[in-house]
Formats: C-alpha cells, sequence, structure tokens
C-alpha cells in the first residue's frame, strides 16, 4: 500500500510539472512572438533559446519542439544569422516531416521561412524550389485566399521580380494583394508589404509613376501598424526614397536614405545585410550628386559589412568593388583602384565563368584604369579580352560594346596604331547610331 501511495504522489508531481513546464512553454513563446513583432530581436532569440531548451524536454516528436525551432529560425533570419537560421529550419523541417509528413502546412512553414533565407542571400536558385513547394502545400492543404497562400505568393512574386522573371510575379503578387485587401484589409501591413512588392516590380519594369504611389502607400500603411521605427516601415521607406533618386530627386531622397539608416542600425545593429544595403544606396546617391569622397567612404563601410554577412569570397561583392574602383580610377587616388578591379574580376571570373557580362564590366573598367595610368600595353591586352567577352554575352550591337570599343580606340591610337583606331571608333559610332536610330 506504502509503494502504491508513492506512485500515486510521483505521478501526481509529474502531471504537475509537465503542466508548468508547457504553461511556461506557451508564456515564454508569447513573449518572444511580441518582442519580434516590436523587432526586439535580440530579446527574442534570448526567450527562444531558453524556449529550445524547454522543448527538447517533452521528447524528439513534440511538435512544441519544431515550433520553436522555426520561430527561433525567422529570429535569427531577421538578424542576419543565415547560417544558424539555416540550419535550425533544416532541423525544424525534419521534424516536421516525421510528425505530420511532407504535404503537412508545417513543412510549408519550414520551406517558407529556408527560401526566404536563401534569397536574403541573393541565392535565387536555392529559394526558388523551396518558395514554390511551399505555396504548392499550401494551395493543396488550405483553402483560396488563405493569409499563408497569399503570404507565399507575395515571397515567390518578390523572387521572381529580382530574378527578371516579371511575367510571373506580376499575376502572384495581384492575387496576394487581393486577399490581402479581403482579410486582413487594406490598412494592414500584410497589405503593406504586397503593395511594396507590386512596387518593386513596377519600378523594375519601368512603371515608375505606379511604383512610386504603391511606394507611398506602403511607407503610410507601415507608418501607421508597425510604427516609425520598425524595419518594415525602414524597407518601405527606402523604396520611396530610391523612386525619387531615380528621378534626380536628390534633395528629397538623401533624407529618406538616412533615416533609413538610423533605423536598421539601431535595430540590427552596425554589421547587418540591411545596412550594408543602406551605406550602398547612400554611395550611389553621393556618386549622383558628383560627391566622390563621400560616396567612396560609404562603398569602404558598405564592404566591410558584405564581406562578414556573404563571405570574402562572395561575387556579390563585385559590383560595390567595381563601383568603389571607379571612384577611385577618377581620383588621385588612382593606385587604389586597381586591387578592387583585379578582385572583382577574380571573384566573377570564379563564380560566374570567363565568359560572363559581369567579368566584361570589370575587365573594361580595368582597362580604363590602364588608359590613365599610361600603361597602354596592359590595357590593349585586357581591352581585347573585354572586348571578347561583351560580344559573345551581349551580342555586336550592343552599347556596351561600343563602349569598350571606343576607349579601347583611345589605347590603339596612344599605341601608334592610328588605322585600327580609326575603325575601332567608327565600328563603335555605327553601334551607338543604329541603337538611336532605332528608339
Amino acid at each position: 500500500m506504502a509503494m502504491r501511495t508513492l506512485l500515486l504522489c510521483a505521478a501526481v508531481v509529474s502531471s504537475c510539472t509537465s503542466a508548468l513546464a508547457e504553461d511556461a512553454w506557451k508564456t515564454t513563446e508569447m513573449a518572444a512572438a511580441k518582442a519580434s513583432k516590436a523587432a526586439h530581436y535580440i530579446e527574442a532569440e534570448k526567450l527562444l533559446s531558453e524556449n529550445l531548451k524547454l522543448a527538447q524536454s517533452f521528447g524528439p516528436k513534440d511538435p512544441r519542439l519544431p515550433r520553436t525551432m522555426l520561430d527561433l529560425a525567422e529570429i535569427y533570419r531577421a538578424e542576419g544569422k543565415y547560417a544558424q537560421a539555416l540550419n535550425t529550419y533544416d532541423q525544424a523541417l525534419q521534424i516536421y516531416n516525421k510528425i505530420y509528413g511532407p504535404d503537412a502546412t508545417e513543412v510549408a512553414d519550414s520551406l517558407e521561412g529556408e527560401g526566404e533565407a536563401y534569397k536574403s542571400l541573393n541565392d535565387f536558385g536555392h529559394a526558388e524550389p523551396l518558395l514554390s513547394q511551399a505555396l504548392a502545400i499550401r494551395e493543396r492543404q488550405l483553402h483560396a485566399g488563405d493569409p499563408d497562400i497569399a503570404q507565399s505568393q507575395n515571397d515567390l512574386g518578390e523572387l521572381y521580380t529580382l530574378t527578371g522573371s516579371f511575367e510571373k510575379a506580376e499575376p502572384l503578387l495581384i492575387e496576394a494583394r487581393a486577399a490581402r485587401q479581403k482579410s486582413p484589409g487594406a490598412e494592414s501591413a500584410e497589405f503593406a508589404q504586397t503593395e511594396q512588392a507590386l512596387g518593386t516590380l513596377y519600378a523594375r519594369s519601368g512603371r515608375s509613376k505606379q511604383a512610386e504611389e504603391a511606394f507611398r502607400q506602403a511607407v503610410g500603411i507601415f507608418g501607421k501598424t508597425v510604427g516609425g521605427e520598425h524595419p518594415d516601415y525602414a524597407n518601405a521607406l527606402e523604396n520611396l526614397a530610391l523612386s525619387y533618386s531615380a528621378r534626380k530627386d536628390f534633395a528629397n531622397a538623401e533624407p529618406l536614405l538616412q533615416r533609413v539608416l538610423e533605423i536598421r542600425q539601431s535595430v540590427f545593429g552596425q554589421e547587418h545585410r540591411d545596412v550594408a544595403a543602406s551605406l550602398d544606396n547612400l554611395a550611389a546617391l553621393k556618386r549622383a550628386e558628383q560627391e566622390p569622397d563621400d560616396a567612396a567612404n560609404f562603398y569602404v563601410q558598405a564592404i566591410k559589412i558584405w564581406e562578414k554577412v556573404l563571405g570574402p569570397d562572395s561575387s556579390d561583392l563585385a559590383v560595390d568593388l567595381n563601383n568603389l574602383g571607379t571612384i577611385y580610377a577618377f581620383s588621385k587616388e588612382k593606385n587604389r583602384a586597381e586591387p578592387l578591379f583585379l578582385r572583382a574580376a577574380a571573384l566573377d571570373e570564379k563564380a560566374l565563368g570567363p565568359e560572363s557580362p559581369e567579368l566584361g564590366t570589370d575587365l573594361n573598367n580595368l582597362g580604363l584604369l590602364y588608359f590613365f595610368e599610361k600603361r597602354y600595353a596592359e590595357a590593349d591586352k585586357v581591352y581585347v579580352r573585354a572586348l571578347s567577352i561583351r560580344r559573345k554575352a551581349l551580342g555586336e550591337r550592343d552599347s556596351a560594346v561600343a563602349e569598350t570599343m571606343s576607349s579601347y580606340a583611345l589605347v590603339l591610337q596612344a599605341l601608334h596604331r592610328g588605322a585600327e583606331a580609326a575603325q575601332m571608333q567608327a565600328q563603335a559610332k555605327a553601334i551607338l547610331g543604329n541603337a538611336n536610330g532605332s528608339r
């Protein structure tokens, strides 16, 4: 009898402990969600890391374990901790597959998050199949117009916009906007997200007036819903600023871009990808305003962050390296340009191949630098290769080919090869003349 009484007490204690643990998990999860919504990501990460330890005590097939992992992965992604995010998404995905099977909406949630992480890294080849699979699962499992379907449509539409597949992007984004206009409504942050995505599509496809109006609307809605210190508000504000910059309204663009940088530095710290993106935008603005010293300073700061976020061997660095090199090439610090152009060329050749148009741009810039430095023999060799690459990649009638020909003609002239220079210059003028005549 005594043993039976002891077991009964143990069972009661175990039940109470389990109930307390479950209550603690729920309370912490809710607190983390509140912190995340307010963009207090450090607080949210700490709470979810604690909750993960608790969830692990529930057993390997308890659904609270992958739920906590998924929420933590979302925070890692927001913070720019992409390696940790991808690893945690993958762990959640594996557990959800074991618990519910491959066609569960929880699996779609994990695929969606992982795809978004790859999208943030500009790894669209990995992102697209994950986002497409997530949308397919949600369309099979949920009713038309469900908020999760709209989210998948929005995210996949954004990716197609980034890759230039506008004909795929637009119907997805329009459908997502229509669904979100009904629920949760046209004044919601979700609706603003899709309005902003459509604005990006319009901007990239040459519909600047529609783009600016979409961005302005998104800024207004985000200001009311998430507030003026939130990264979602900053994203919309940035897009509006870039639309001003595109029409050379620099006076209105610059203070907005500075405000975006301040918000991102406050929320994410000094070494986040969005901070680097802000610095890039300010650098481009300063170049357009003919303020090269300020532009160079912004590019230097951005490159340091990109190296940490993407790694020093990422080809995505090549754009900033080229831009910074170009500034130095036209300055008194020409000696600082060559290593930047050479590094950009090496990154692009390794990542994109020896005949990529990006490599052609790198070499074209390097050739121009050598011309400025009167290193004509080296410029000759570089321009021969740059011209060959651009002809193959872009065609004989592209304006970039004419650009390289015009610069190369100057080198040939300096090498006392006047006949070749005249012929090259004539070909360049013919290309440009045909291009202008066809407009």
